[in-house]
């Protein structure tokens, strides 16, 4: 390769990472590796765009390449960091983004990368607000330092969720309306001419084993008999859930390498009817996207609806009554749409285990939540409450707090729980033993929970999905009730788990040793999925839903 095909070979590498064409880059720039082995920066964007084609082991190659031959390359440290987070070895990331900090104190990229795998890894929120806060006042980071900040402050806080929900909405209208500036030509959308079958899209990162498949797919399957769904795919992760869905799909299109604007002219151009989000706070670029409404009409649904996206180009947010009771509808920028039966179903996995007896030898009490829900007060009302037990059980029987999630593999994290806890394991000695447990599997995790006598719901944001997984298990829990639409996901699954046969009868709960049954009935309003999916296809047609909650 001469120096001139050198040169053509890298603007066509340099374009097709520009543009996240991922794998074409790689094919370039390994190419142009070979060629010029010396080159820190040809190594830096090689290992850039290995990240973004999903290969994370090459790319902590590439970027160790790219420091070596040039140390000063902060930005191949970023590289790496994002590369070994995705290879699951966060504690190696956290400590190269401690180094880095020393080294690059004027570099706020650090800080925030070690907020981001503070929150979401280690599970530590309060740490991870306290990491951004300097960078909040600088234009440079505040849009990442305060997304960081908001998501953080849904998870454990002193203020209150009125200012919490009052800064989201905030952000959304200085960071994430695009409405106001998009380019010329880009007007509201037509309502398409579709005679026969409207044209539903479906848009989020949760295409997989998580909330979006539980309490989605039950709905979809039998929407799919009537409408052409369209899913739009914002992860490259893929399981069995995505496995179940695909067959689903009247279209499959995988977009996660797009940027707002791309996915906004992708989304535009499939002329849809109706377009779900199901990815809200967790994907803040595609609520960028579609905040200048590319379909006919939108709707917020499950997948980071912890809160309003703070966006109007929604024509509802999906919820019930129960989940967002009337009097809320200040807190919302878009209307709430309150499907009468609720508006979820759980559609238990294949391998869901059937409910087994509480332990007779001691009390098992779980935190089945992902961790960074474990906030300061929570421990503390927990500590406190540990030497009460549920009536029926003998005072007697020793209390094990079991912490479930595979996230308790990271012993700062079992630190700052055993911290908080101390006061309590002083008070009861041996009567109290704290367990940490970190399943390999989905499915050891709900073994694992299954043997639980009962479960202890986190706040401020309580469990969503673990909360029902527990009750299908017969494993009963705490319901507490919030404000913001993530502190009430718990009390609003609980509402609505009566039988319609026995509407006033509560369940059994079981003492220890005794047989246990699911807390979830068969004809419970949270399993029918026929019921929600008839409220979904009457909101999609008309844009209105009969007997809907005032």
């Amino acid at each position: 390769m001469d120096a001139a095909q050198r040169q053509l070979t890298l603007n066509l590498a340099d374009q097709a990472r520009q543009t996240q064409q991922w794998a074409e880059a790689v094919r370039l720039y390994s190419q142009l590796v070979q060629q010029l082995p010396d080159d820190a920066v040809l190594h830096h964007n090689f290992a850039l765009s290995l990240l973004g084609a999903q290969q994370a082991e090459q790319a902590v190659l590439q970027a160790d390449k790219a420091l070596a031959l040039q140390p000063a390359l902060w930005q191949s440290v970023v590289v790496k960091v994002r590369a070994l987070t995705a290879l699951g070895q966060t504690l190696a990331a956290a400590s190269a983004l401690d180094a880095a900090r020393l080294q690059y104190p004027q570099r706020a990229e650090f800080a925030l990368e070690l907020a981001t795998i503070t929150l979401h890894q280690q599970c530590d929120a309060r740490l991870a607000r306290q990491l951004v806060q300097p960078h909040l006042a600088n234009p440079a980071t505040a849009t990442d330092a305060c997304l960081t900040d908001i998501i953080a402050s849904l998870y454990d806080r002193d203020d209150t969720a009125q200012d919490v929900n009052h800064r989201a909405m905030q952000f959304a209208r200085t960071h994430l309306d695009r409405s106001q500036g998009r380019a010329q030509g880009h007007s509201s959308p037509a309502v398409p001419a579709h005679q026969g079958r409207k044209r539903l899209g479906l848009l989020s990162p949760h295409f997989n084993c998580s909330p979006v498949f539980f309490f989605c797919s039950g709905a979809l399957t039998l929407l799919a008999q009537s409408f052409d769904l369209v899913f739009f795919s914002r992860s490259p992760v893929v399981d069995w859930a995505t496995a179940e869905l695909r067959p689903l799909a009247r279209e499959w299109f995988d977009v996660a390498h797009l940027n707002a604007e791309r996915l906004d002219a992708f989304v535009r151009a499939q002329s849809l009817d109706v377009l779900l989000d199901l990815g809200g706070w967790m994907d803040p670029i595609a609520l960028q996207a579609i905040s200048t409404k590319p379909a006919a009409r939108m709707y917020k649904w499950v997948g980071g609806q912890s809160i309003t996206t703070g966006l109007r180009a929604f024509d509802g947010f999906i919820t019930d009554a129960a989940q967002t009771p009337a009097g809320f509808e200040a807190w919302f920028s878009e209307p709430l749409v309150r499907l009468p039966q609720g508006y979820v179903s759980y559609t238990p996995p294949a391998y869901m285990p059937a409910p087994v007896p509480a332990n007779v030898h001691s009390h098992v009490l779980g935190v089945i939540a992902n961790p960074v829900k474990v906030s300061q007060a929570f421990l503390a009302q927990l500590g406190d409450s540990l030497h009460s037990k549920p009536g029926g059980t003998p005072a007697s029987l020793p209390t094990v707090l079991r912490f479930i999630d595979k996230r308790y593999c990271h012993s700062a994290l079992q630190a700052r729980i055993l911290q908080a806890l101390a006061p309590a394991q002083a008070r009861l000695g041996d009567q109290l033993r704290v367990e940490f447990v970190a399943p390999a599997s989905h499915l050891e995790y709900l073994i694992r929970v299954g043997q639980l006598s009962a479960v202890a719901d986190t706040f401020p944001y309580t469990g969503g999905l673990t909360a029902m997984e527990a009750l299908t298990l017969g494993v009963p829990g705490s319901a507490p009730a919030g404000l913001l639409f993530c502190e009430r996901h718990s009390h609003a699954h609980q509402s609505y788990l009566q039988s319609r046969a026995h509407p006033h009868r509560r369940a059994a709960h079981a003492q220890p040793g005794q047989a246990r049954a699911s807390l979830v009935p068969a004809d419970c309003p949270r399993a029918d999925h026929a019921a929600l999916a008839t409220s979904l296809a009457q909101l999609f047609s008309t844009g209105r839903v009969e007997r809907a909650v005032a």
